[in-house]
């Protein structure tokens, strides 16, 4: 488990981004972080990764302080998609994809890498762009590439079912909606190999769909935590987005189905 207990963080001119927020990520389950632009999603995700210095509060990973976890180990039992992942050299998608393999191989990929790589591919419906060079890509193409990418990271420990990591911060952005439904049904899946994903997201539908928990933040703090039943009603959802919505059963699923109530115009 991964656990955040308590975080904060302030920026130069002491605005406070995170709020004594405490959330985790369990293996075989999939959480949803959703709220408003600028609500603190992003920055939670990467204080959990230790990509922003927390102000008080801790990080643990697997019961142990993330800044006493040794490189290798979270390189190899946790991978981040992250939402914007700049790529200027020319490499192809297969290059970009095999450095998710570069904790077991190093520099030089093997046999085993290699079919990984392919299978990673073929999972996200990018095969077929393995000799393109990345930066021809479009947004959602690269997307789904860097999706492969995590996912060759944490390959063995999925095979194996141990338990392993998956933060992906807004990664249905840029695809369309058929591969936005098949990205969540890889992590569905996934979850079942004992991988905790932490997903970053506005449609708020998918999230209902898709998720075991689901956390809303807002203004930097943690509102509500619980299941798509318990959190998704009209009067939290309203509040958190402060937009009127209506909230119906599913007419083919067993989840909420989240109406804006408010005037297009």
């Amino acid at each position: 488990m991964i656990q955040a207990k308590k975080i904060s963080f302030l920026l130069p001119d002491d605005r406070k981004i995170l709020d004594d927020v405490t959330f985790s990520i369990k293996p075989g389950r999939l959480t949803a972080i959703i709220g408003k632009n600028g609500a603190g999603k992003s920055t939670a995700l990467k204080a959990l990764c230790g990509d922003v210095p927390i102000g008080n509060g801790s990080i643990l990973f697997e019961d142990k302080p993330l800044n006493e976890v040794d490189i290798k180990t979270l390189a190899t039992k946790r991978a981040i998609v992250k939402q914007k992942a700049a790529l200027d050299f020319s490499f192809t998608v297969q290059e970009v994809v095999s450095l998710g393999r570069a904790p077991f191989s190093g520099v030089f990929n093997t046999e085993n890498d290699d079919k990984i790589v392919k299978a990673c591919l073929e999972k996200v419906d990018a095969y077929h762009l393995i000799d393109q060079d990345y930066t021809t890509l479009s947004g959602g193409e690269q997307q789904r590439v860097q999706f492969a990418r995590a996912l060759s990271q944490i390959w063995d420990s999925v095979e194996e079912k141990k338990p392993c990591y998956l933060l992906l911060d807004e990664p249905l952005a840029s695809l369309d909606v058929a591969h936005q439904h098949e990205i969540m049904l890889i992590l569905k899946k996934l979850c079942i190999q004992n991988v905790g994903v932490l997903i970053v997201i506005h449609d708020l539908n998918i999230a209902a769909q898709y998720s075991d928990r689901v956390l809303i933040m807002k203004d930097g703090q943690v509102t509500h935590f619980g299941t798509p039943g318990e959190v998704f009603t009209e009067e939290i959802i309203s509040k958190s987005f402060d937009y009127p919505v209506n909230v119906i059963p599913h007419p083919g699923m067993q989840c909420p189905l989240i109406i804006a109530a408010g005037p297009i115009n």
